[in-house]
């Protein structure tokens, strides 16, 4: 038997029985499915691409939290803005080259 988390933002997890394929709920779980419009796909909650999805979407949380404390909002936003256009760019590495050194001007190391 396997716990298996239903939400991202939520501490429920389903019991999951590999071995008969079934599944238990305990309290409050059975609403959290109604209220998420999960309540009919039992089956796709216990599969790697569904679990993979939570963890994934746990991770941006995480990482975003650690970001905005590290950088403070307003500084956090812009950095944002600059990483998207800078993905965007044809000449990405470039740049970060130029960014990344201590003398860009240099002839020297």
């Amino acid at each position: 038997m396997q716990k298996v988390k239903i939400l991202a933002s939520s501490e429920h997890r389903i019991d999951y029985s590999t071995v008969v394929g079934g599944v238990w709920l305990d309290k409050g779980e059975w609403n959290l499915l109604k209220a998420e419009g999960l309540a009919g796909s039992l089956n796709f909650l216990v599969t790697h691409e569904w679990q993979k999805k939570i963890r994934e979407s746990k991770a941006y949380k995480n990482f975003s939290e650690m970001y905005k404390n590290k950088f403070g909002e307003d500084l956090y936003d812009k950095v944002k803005e600059v990483r998207e256009w800078l993905i965007s760019n044809e000449n990405k590495s470039d740049i970060l080259a130029y960014l990344n050194a201590e003398d860009p001007y240099s002839a020297e190391r």
